[in-house]
């Protein structure tokens, strides 16, 4: 991924403050991994959630006790294990790659566009599947994705699409008074600086989004971190109680590529 120079609404100013942004939070959680205190429910359906709401933290010897059509994801130092019902199950387990959720997200925060992922077709059983690329970072706002979107910085956000085969507008609607403010991608380009000098970012502040190239609008309503996220618990806890559950997944599903997760069923 990278941001162009040429971009419309791009300055020179603005590329060394997302660049400081991003590699801000590189440094913030660490060359070496993420932290992991202890093992935390992110996700729960079923009869037995309420028992087991996103955010609870578990001892390492805690046991898991489901009905029939539940299903509990907690992350752990190894990484997520997904639990599904009916059974009991324990969170203790054969020591394995403990830094493999530590290595994975720090990649995850510390992408500063190096590399890009691209759309591309995958040949399985005579079928071709094509893959959509996965957002990079953490607090990259997915012009695809709405509702409740945390912020780290307010000052350097990034907005982030997934098709950057070709060039794209994305149009800015302010609900109040119904200005429309856009930006532009260039082809190959697939980061974008929010124009905050036209719209500011604070909590409780929410724009209707639309891309060139997406079916339909969303809405993003922003929350503004007081303050940033130390380690993985801290990150989780923080989506977790601001109600950014599209975060949350995206935090969740990046543990999980590569066979990053584990299944227990009963």
């Amino acid at each position: 991924m990278h941001l162009d120079k040429n971009d419309p609404g791009t300055t020179g100013k603005t590329l060394p403050r997302l660049a400081k942004a991003v590699l801000g939070t590189f440094l913030l959680f660490g060359i070496g991994g993420v932290a992991m205190a202890q093992n935390m429910v992110m996700r729960s359906t079923g009869p037995s959630a309420s028992s087991y709401p996103a955010g609870k933290k578990m001892a390492n010897d805690a046991k898991i006790s489901l009905k029939a059509q539940d299903q509990v994801t907690v992350l752990t130092k190894s990484g997520t294990r997904v639990f599904k019902g009916p059974g009991t199950f324990s969170l203790v387990q054969n020591s394995g790659s403990a830094t493999s959720a530590s290595r994975r997200l720090s990649s995850f925060i510390s992408n500063r566009g190096s590399s890009r992922a691209r759309t591309g077709a995958v040949r399985a059983a005579g079928a071709v599947a094509i893959e959509t690329p996965h957002n990079p970072n953490l607090w990259f706002l997915d012009v695809t994705k709405g509702g409740k979107f945390c912020v780290a910085d307010a000052d350097a956000l990034v907005v982030w699409r997934p098709d950057y085969t070709g060039s794209a507008t994305a149009s800015i609607v302010e609900p109040v008074n119904g200005n429309v403010t856009e930006i532009a991608w260039r082809k190959g380009s697939a980061l974008k600086a929010w124009p905050k000098d036209e719209l500011p970012v604070a909590t409780g502040t929410n724009y209707r989004l639309l891309g060139s190239n997406v079916a339909q609008s969303v809405e993003v309503n922003f929350v503004v971190l007081q303050n940033q996220p130390t380690d993985l618990d801290d990150a989780a806890s923080m989506l977790i109680e601001n109600g950014c559950s599209g975060q949350l997944d995206l935090l969740v599903d990046t543990l999980n590529l590569n066979g990053g997760d584990t299944a227990d069923q009963g």
